[in-house]
């Protein structure tokens, strides 16, 4: 065979050839190498609601484009827009209620996809926070408290979490989302207590606050025998409070819901002195008081009956001095002092009921202390719970004082009525033998109350059947759920399999609070796709195994309400709206793949051909 020799020149002109193809695969989708466009924020951090002012630099290649500007997902308002000649531009933009704390992209975009970004830079939205500058105290306590990072410029409405929600007040965030606000501490419990702050922008932070026990005597000295009113607030709810005069437990009572006691007691028989006298309750909450004990008498009974005994024992009088007893105007009898200014007082009761002064007189000092008989009906109770004027849970909790009689045992008669003349009853209970009542699943207050209200009224009979008035009627609301409020999907947003709805956690005073998400094709809801019941949590991820048979480019609506734990529901949401688009078809990982496999089989059949030439 023949050996062909082919001239240098030639393969010299085929290697030159294949360079130049390579070269043309390699650098021609490749852009000249520029300064790359960058953007700045001013300013880089703030609360929802800052105005940030976007400014790009270096966007010579993009002169007379336009450009697409994204916070996180989603374009900004007023974009796109057109770079100018100069090859920079500024555009100012709200950061939204919806961004959550931390830091958020902002991007400049040739395209709304996200593989067009062309610059890029974050912006950092700070947190909501609350600082106390008193961490606790006693009901009543005036408190300073401070927020920041609230939506700037929005109205911030602050609650004391108790057995109700308490609002304390509605102040205005300033331009950098920072307030400050002073409330008093409502009537509470015992022990930490959530401080929370929102605003209608989805805002909202919480910090505790502790409610110290405090006890309140209507007198700061007396005589003894003398009765003292005290009063606590900041106690433990529903448990028992002793009253302990120096060393001696003199008296207890039953505190409210709200850990709230009153109680009136006797001084007891002691030397004149100053006393410390505590409450403390069962569950170690604790506070103290001094108390001067001055001249004074003791009643053997403050109730009793004509004819009866009655005995009066005094101390701290003058020394030897006369001691006369009125019983109301009527001197009834005296007594001798001796040196160390006590005695001792006896006489019968006199024919008359109601109630009647006795008096103690020594010349110079005079007390006067309270007796009664049992012929007069018990007190009128004082009602507490539900406030007037309030909203409680279907399944309500009623409260009222305690009623003290001789004639025991004393029990309530309760009456619910919706109307004020309570001509119509809703419930009427007698027997009740303590100073609250809850009501039962078989009368729980229907909702269909919502906007009108329902009345209550309490009174008190002893064991001798003495009866006391009718209180005055309070009124009250059952509550219902609060509508909830949607979030995601946002109006006429894109969105594909799953799909992530989410609403505003609503406010119920009947637990447990569930949700019901329906999907319709249609802004009337008459064809459902999906009715989601018994959610527990604020949002739902729809997705394949909920068989939606969504269409591609097809609009949908969406709505939710709230169920409270007795099935009060709330009124539907607003209806919201998406479309649905299927996700994309060939990944673009894949083309890029197939362009450089074609660009090597090309190469490759270039080389061949150039080999083959040449051997010919």
């Amino acid at each position: 065979m023949k050996k062909v020799t082919v001239p240098n020149k030639y393969i010299k002109g085929l290697i030159s050839l294949a360079m130049i193809l390579l070269m043309f695969m390699v650098f021609v989708p490749s852009s000249p190498v520029l300064a790359a466009p960058a953007i700045n924020l001013i300013p880089s951090a703030g609360a929802v609601g800052t105005v940030v002012t976007i400014n790009g630099t270096v966007f010579d290649s993009y002169k007379g484009d336009n450009v697409h500007i994204f916070f996180d997902t989603t374009e900004i308002e007023n974009s796109p827009l057109t770079v100018p000649v100069q090859g920079a531009f500024s555009i100012d933009f709200t950061i939204p209620a919806s961004a959550n704390a931390g830091q958020h992209w902002i991007e400049v975009r040739s395209e709304t996809t996200s593989s067009s970004m062309l610059a890029k830079n974050y912006f950092t939205v700070e947190a909501t926070t609350l600082t106390l500058a008193t961490p606790e105290g006693g009901v009543g306590t005036s408190v300073n408290i401070a927020g920041s990072g609230f939506y700037v410029n929005k109205p911030v409405t602050l609650y004391f979490m108790n057995i109700t929600k308490d609002e304390l007040g509605t102040t205005m965030a300033s331009s950098t989302g920072k307030f400050t606000h002073q409330f008093v501490v409502p009537v509470s419990t015992a022990g930490f207590h959530k401080i929370i702050a929102s605003n209608d922008m989805g805002n909202s932070a919480e910090i505790q606050f502790k409610v110290l026990p405090k006890l309140k005597l209507n007198l700061d000295s007396a005589g003894s025998g003398d009765l003292v009113s005290a009063s606590g607030t900041g106690f433990a709810s529903r448990t028992t409070v002793s009253i302990i005069f120096g060393a001696q437990d003199i008296a207890s009572t039953q505190t409210d819901d709200l850990g709230n006691f009153k109680i009136d007691f006797s001084v007891p028989s002691v030397k004149p002195y100053s006393y410390n006298v505590r409450a403390q309750d069962n569950q170690g909450n604790t506070d103290i008081v001094k108390f001067t004990v001055t001249a004074g008498a003791t009643l053997s009974e403050t109730i009793g009956y004509t004819g009866s005994e009655l005995t009066i024992n005094g101390s701290g009088f003058l020394p030897g001095a006369t001691i006369y007893i009125y019983y109301d105007n009527n001197r009834i009898t005296s007594a001798l002092a001796d040196n160390n200014g006590d005695f001792t007082a006896t006489f019968i009761v006199p024919p008359g009921g109601g109630k009647h002064i006795i008096t103690v007189y020594d010349g110079s000092t005079t007390k006067k202390y309270n007796f009664a008989l049992d012929k007069s009906p018990p007190p009128m109770p004082t009602l507490l719970l539900p406030n007037n004027n309030s909203l409680t849970i279907a399944e309500a909790n009623f409260d009222w004082s305690d009623v003290t009689d001789n004639s025991t045992p004393v029990t309530y008669s309760l009456q619910i009525a919706s109307d004020q003349n309570f001509g119509s009853l809703v419930l009427s209970k007698t027997g009740i033998r303590e100073s609250h009542y809850t009501l039962t699943k078989d009368e729980i207050l229907s909702a269909d109350f919502n906007k009108a209200p329902y009345y209550w009224k309490i009174k008190a009979i002893d064991g001798a059947d003495n009866e006391s008035e009718w209180t005055s009627p309070w009124v009250f609301y059952v509550s219902v759920p609060s509508v909830p409020i949607l979030d995601l999907p946002l109006p006429d947003a894109k969105v594909e399999l799953p799909i992530h709805f989410s609403w505003q956690s609503t406010a119920s005073l009947s637990l447990p609070l569930t949700y019901n998400l329906q999907i319709a094709t249609n802004p009337d809801f008459t064809s459902l796709i999906l009715n989601k019941t018994g959610l527990t949590l604020a949002e739902y991820l729809a997705s394949e195994k909920d068989d939606l048979k969504l269409e591609n480019k097809t609009t949908y609506y969406w709505r939710v309400k709230a169920i409270d734990g007795v099935g009060n529901s709330s009124d539907w949401s607003t209806t919201g709206s998406f479309g649905f688009i299927a996700a994309a078809g060939f990944p673009s990982w894949a083309i890029y793949i197939l362009i450089t496999f074609g660009g090597l089989i090309a190469l490759l059949l270039a080389f061949r051909a150039g080999r083959r030439t040449a051997y010919h």
